[in-house]
């Protein structure tokens, strides 16, 4: 079925030009450092985060923010994300695309030849998850590379830092401090190396909360990121995560069951009932807020950070109709940019009917959940999930019932 929005699609501006990178480190505190200048933009935007002056380090070209994170001191940040809606969470929200995920792959550069080892092992720990759908591989050829691994001097205290997900893509730059993680065990410095794969593939900190922004935006590749909470996984947190900051040395060394749970939710490679296919979810928000499902990559591919971002899979559904389930009908209202999801085909009338989006169940049958329905009104947004946890945090959203049941 056609989408209404496709030109939307094509703009290339992004709202920000340089970068932001996540990072494994062994403390959270910064010393306050003199002669940081008030008049740039970059360290104004990192104060309305939240930050203080004690947490924010001039490193020449840099910003490093509560020991963890890079901003490039030429890049626009976009001050309107701070006016948007937060989530309380645990991804980024921003995810690899469907058709990228099953062959990611890692240049190691020649500064990173002697940690060959710890790299294999890294990507053996993520792909060694059944039922996971991402995978990882080396590649000896930088031009068809979607992640290079480097060595860089990141100063005292930071182990590693990386990208988040892009425009489909997987966040594309993991620096290794060779000379902060040489000490440590092979374990530890195998850690280092896994944990930043998490952040390419839209892993936040388990442990955000400490001191991290929940939302924002990546100030090199522009990348927006939101802690977003995955479904089945705690609210606090996990002592066990490979993806706890602030723990360089000294972190967990194997995927927690819960780090397995999340990479299986976030991109499974089966459905969990024969006869589904995925739902998959995209977000508007650098155009109007408008959140989109489909179950045909044709229609928005693994998305762009200048339009729909790929949210990953929203839950899975029929593509045909089976016994006892009804269509959901796909509704397109022009004159916000919503696109609203129901059982009821007359339910809006002013709209433009666009089709039968897939197939779901009216009730709790066959093991089927709920797949609960929410609206912002300032938006004009309807937002469908499995996951209420996902809207705590997010003003403005009201609860307007259970659309369907899906899976």
């Amino acid at each position: 079925m056609k989408k209404t929005v496709f030109f939307f699609r094509y703009l290339v501006v992004l709202s920000v030009a340089s970068s932001l990178l996540f990072s494994c480190k062994k403390t959270d505190i910064a010393p306050e450092q003199p002669g940081i200048h008030e008049s740039n933009p970059v360290l104004s935007y990192i104060k309305k985060l939240g930050y203080r002056d004690s947490e924010i380090k001039d490193i020449g070209d840099e910003y490093l923010v509560d020991g963890d994170i890079l901003f490039a001191k030429k890049s626009e940040p976009d001050a309107s994300l701070l006016d948007g809606p937060k989530t309380e969470q645990y991804g980024t929200s921003n995810y690899v695309g469907y058709s990228v995920q099953p062959n990611i792959f890692i240049y190691v550069d020649a500064s990173m030849n002697a940690y060959l080892n710890e790299i294999n092992g890294a990507i053996a720990m993520w792909n060694n998850v059944i039922n996971c759908r991402v995978k990882f591989g080396i590649t000896t050829l930088s031009g068809i590379a979607h992640i290079r691994i480097t060595n860089a001097n990141l100063g005292s205290g930071v182990c590693g830092a990386a990208y988040f997900p892009i425009n489909g893509q997987p966040g594309g730059l993991i620096r290794i401090n060779i000379n902060q993680i040489a000490g440590n065990s092979f374990a530890q410095r195998q850690r280092t190396i896994a944990h930043e794969m998490g952040h390419c593939i839209g892993f936040r900190h388990t442990n955000w909360q400490s001191g991290e922004p929940q939302s924002g935006v990546a100030s090199d590749n522009g990348a927006y990121f939101d802690a977003m909470h995955i479904l089945g996984t705690p609210t606090g947190g996990d002592p066990n995560s490979i993806m706890n900051g602030g723990q360089c040395g000294s972190g967990a060394t194997t995927l927690s069951n819960f780090d397995i749970l999340t990479v299986q939710f976030l991109y499974p490679a089966n459905p969990p009932v024969a006869g589904t296919v995925p739902v998959f979810r995209y977000y508007a928000r650098s155009t109007w807020q408008d959140h989109f499902y489909t179950t045909s990559l044709n229609e928005l591919g693994n998305g762009t950070n200048s339009d729909y971002i790929f949210e990953g899979i929203g839950f899975f559904a029929f593509q045909n109709q089976v016994a006892n389930s009804v269509p959901i009908y796909r509704w397109y209202l022009p004159q916000s940019g919503d696109h609203f999801y129901t059982a009821n085909p007359n339910e809006i009338a002013p709209g433009n009917l666009e089709g039968i989006a897939f197939y779901a169940y009216p009730s709790a049958i066959n093991g089927a959940v709920p797949v609960h329905r929410y609206y912002n009104g300032s938006f004009d947004d309807h937002l469908y999930t499995k996951n209420q946890n996902e809207l705590s945090f997010i003003p403005g959203y009201t609860y307007e019932g259970i659309g369907w049941y899906a899976y």
